[in-house]
């Protein structure tokens, strides 16, 4: 967990002594988050790190990467299930994400949702988890 997440507690165990997943919050994301995925990933696609490009496309800046969303809900699922849980993860985006943005990642009955502060769902994950 970095300086720019903290905890929601609510997770709990299961009966089986398993913790299960609480909601996490992340974020608020920011520009220098953006523009150092942009260089990990070799991804400068101007949406991304040219505000002037984003806002001639219509948006009012520039936005995150959907895998860096989805990077972000998977570190707070690992980070409650540890490594060796997660076996698959299947993401769906359906809202951009913008700096400032802070994302609550909530448990749903099959994965996760990641929600922004107006409840706006910005991605969902559909996870698979359990040892092998």
């Amino acid at each position: 967990m970095t300086q720019d997440d903290s905890v929601t507690n609510g997770e709990s165990a299961a009966p089986d002594g398993s913790v299960t997943l609480g909601e996490r919050t992340r974020g608020p994301v920011t520009r220098v988050q953006i523009a150092r995925y942009a260089g990990a990933v070799g991804d400068f696609n101007p949406v991304h790190v040219d505000d002037e490009f984003a806002r001639a496309s219509g948006l009012p800046s520039v936005i995150a990467h959907g895998p860096l969303t989805v990077t972000l809900a998977l570190d707070a699922v690992v980070e409650q299930l540890g490594p060796q849980a997660l076996r698959s993860a299947e993401a769906r985006l359906s809202a951009p994400v913008f700096p400032g943005d802070e994302l609550t990642v909530v448990p749903t009955a099959d994965g996760v949702e990641v929600r922004k502060a107006d409840g706006t769902v910005a991605a969902t994950v559909r996870l698979e988890t359990g040892t092998r």
